[in-house]
């Protein structure tokens, strides 16, 4: 979804409601009417954003912690006989400290799955913002393109109701 530069529609509006407020085709109280609306508006779908490139990145540091909490640790040794004693007392080590490790492993996988479907519901709820944030967009073009044609209709009935006022002048 491309980015929309938000600065630059609200003051393309600003400047094409001042230049039909100054020309009198907005009645009185319409923008504290479309204020009101838009302000309803963004109270529906208003939220602070959330730094998802930061949580991602915690994500894969949270993956990769997880990933060595299984690691297998050197068994060598440069002293003499060093290897044979590492590796005796590893298999000791490790008979004790194997379930320990499988359950921290497996929490920790269960936690980096955890997170990746916050980052990705965080994601989901962006882009539904964003959809929503078009629809009322949307709305608000809507409503101003029904102003125009309203203003329009007004003109022409002015336009009709003076030129039936003249005529009917000039038949006296």
């Amino acid at each position: 979804m491309p980015d929309i530069d938000l600065d630059r529609v609200v003051s393309d509006l600003q400047a094409e409601v001042t230049a039909k407020r100054r020309n009198g085709d907005y009645p009185e109280g319409l923008e504290a009417q479309l204020d009101s609306s838009f302000e309803s508006f963004m109270q529906a779908i208003g939220r602070h954003e959330v730094d998802t490139v930061r949580l991602h990145g915690d994500v894969a540091r949270a993956a990769d912690a997880a990933s060595q909490v299984r690691a297998e640790f050197g068994r060598t040794s440069r002293i003499p006989g060093g290897s044979a004693a590492h590796a005796a007392i590893g298999r000791v080590v490790q008979r004790h400290t194997r379930p320990l490790a499988d359950a921290t492993h497996t929490a920790a996988i269960a936690m980096v799955d955890a997170l990746r479907e916050t980052a990705r519901l965080f994601e989901a709820n962006r882009s539904a913002d964003e959809r929503q944030f078009h629809d009322v967009l949307a709305a608000v073009f809507d409503r101003l393109a029904v102003l125009d044609h309203l203003v329009e209709l007004v003109h022409d009935l002015e336009d009709r109701v003076e030129a039936l006022e003249t005529g009917s002048t000039a038949a006296r």
